[in-house]
């Protein structure tokens, strides 16, 4: 190795630093709405990712459901999600940020609400429906109060701590929940209007999201204003400084913007779309291990006896993506998009393998440590690739389709749970569990294996670029 090569690693480490210090700073000169934000975003994340983590373990142990059964309602409850996030949108831009906050945030209260003080399913059930939708509101709702909220210098940095924020809620969802189920386990009582309300040990789970919500209620309604005149101060000076689409003229025939319907028209008519798309649904696969994490692996380690160990163990793969990804990025930033997403596909894949080999808390250490490699390699890489191959002008349909393969894994990956659990990890009775893995692993392995057999044909932006170099 060289000399030039082995100095290479020190002005990169160098860049990284300097970009999150410059990031800092830009987000600190922001107004304190974008750390409204940021605060919600950390309550929220830590409400998902608790709430998914003990959903089979309530629907089993608490409804009485069948693994099937449960595994059917978790899948129908994740995909909901994906399903409303697409309609949300258009009622979210119909109000000024602050209301849409928090209607946001009451329809994820009565949702919260509903599935913690009862476990009669007229309840649950649609407490679950209306909880889908505030999570499916909340979710693109605090990614546009981020772009809201920050300066024009501030935004890239913005969201790029808005990332580390969601993780941070992971973290804190996976270590708290250890020490709840620890700590709570006799039903709690309450009274109030005439009623005696009992809490059950896992809904303490629930509890804790309903008080995050509160707070995040409170937090919204003080300290948010309706109009932040420094940004309006900063937006009025860009127009008249013509940096804005506003200040610029447009001729008269660049005013008609195209309708939905024709840029629907447009973009499925292209061959490179079909091709992306062929690309996309052979990720499904892959991104069922992270739903595999939040259905399976619970009442998995529920059952072998580690549920001591659940939430810390699932720690591990928010805590290191925190540091992880950017540190990828930077690494991979140079490499070819599509051989990035192969090998972090292969890795996040092959994570699951691990869990074949037997029951121990190393294993499953072993398991999320290569599990979150694999996710820090490709996952961030999915966006760049995206954004690099959509033609000019159709980015945000494809970046739309991109989400796709996460609405069809969340309707697999529940059902399927069900099966397996039913079948290899029974509550009762012989297990398998190092056989479910395994066909867990073997169908996940379907995805990179196809990315690298139909390399040629997938990889549009290796043949975008050998165009450009024939025609130059």
């Amino acid at each position: 190795m060289t000399d030039s090569a082995t100095a290479l690693p020190a002005p990169l480490v160098q860049r990284i630093a300097r970009d999150y210090w410059d990031g800092l700073r830009a987000v600190f000169g922001c107004p304190r709405e974008i750390w409204i934000a940021y605060a919600v975003k950390v309550l929220e994340s830590l409400c998902y990712f608790s709430s998914v983590l003990v959903l089979m373990i309530f629907l089993t142990e608490d409804m009485g459901l069948s693994d099937p059964m449960a595994g059917i309602i978790f899948g129908v409850f994740s995909a909901s999600m994906s399903f409303f996030m697409v309609f949300v949108g258009f009622v979210a831009d119909s109000m000024g940020i602050r209301k849409a906050l928090l209607v946001g945030l009451a329809i994820a209260l009565i949702g919260r609400v509903a599935i913690t003080f009862t476990v009669e399913p007229w309840i649950v059930y649609p407490g679950l429906f209306v909880l889908s939708v505030g999570f499916a509101y909340m979710i693109p709702l605090l990614a546009a109060a981020v772009k809201l909220f920050s300066t024009r210098k501030a935004q890239k940095y913005a969201f790029s701590w808005y990332y580390v924020i969601m993780n941070v809620g992971s973290l804190v969802a996976g270590l708290s929940l250890d020490g709840l189920r620890s700590t709570f386990t006799e039903p709690l009582l309450f009274d109030a209007w005439g009623l005696t309300l009992t809490v059950r040990p896992i809904q303490v789970v629930f509890l804790v999201a309903v008080a995050a919500t509160l707070a995040s209620l409170v937090l919204v309604s003080l300290f948010v204003r309706e109009r932040i005149p420094e940004l309006e101060a900063e937006r009025e000076a860009e127009r008249r400084e013509g940096n804005t689409p506003e200040a610029v003229p447009v001729e008269p025939e660049k005013v008609k913007r195209k309708s939905s319907w024709q840029v629907m028209r447009e973009v499925t008519s292209e061959r490179t779309f079909w091709i992306f798309i062929t690309f996309i649904f052979l990720l499904v696969l892959v991104k069922m291990i992270f739903q595999y994490n939040h259905s399976l692996y619970p009442l998995y380690m529920e059952r072998i006896g580690l549920e001591a160990w659940t939430g810390r163990l699932y720690a591990i793969n928010p805590l290191i993506i925190i540091f992880l990804v950017p540190v990828m990025t930077a690494v991979t930033g140079r490499m070819s998009g599509y051989k990035v997403i192969l090998v972090g596909s292969f890795v996040a894949a092959g994570s699951v393998f691990v869990l074949g080999l037997g029951e121990s808390i190393m294993l499953v250490v072993i398991f999320q440590v290569v599990l979150s490699l694999g996710e820090a390699l490709y996952s961030p890489r999915l966006y760049d690739y995206t954004a690099s191959i959509a033609p000019p002008g159709k980015e945000a349909s494809y970046m739309a389709f991109s989400k796709a393969p996460m609405f069809f894994a969340k309707v697999a990956a529940g059902p399927a749970t069900g099966f397996l659990l039913a079948a290899l990890c029974p509550a009762e009775g012989p297990r398998n569990t190092e056989l479910m893995w395994i066909i867990v692993g073997a169908s996940t392995m379907v995805s990179p294996i196809a990315l690298l057999l139909g390399w040629r044909w997938l990889d549009v932006e290796a043949r975008k670029k050998r165009a450009r170099v024939l025609s130059a």
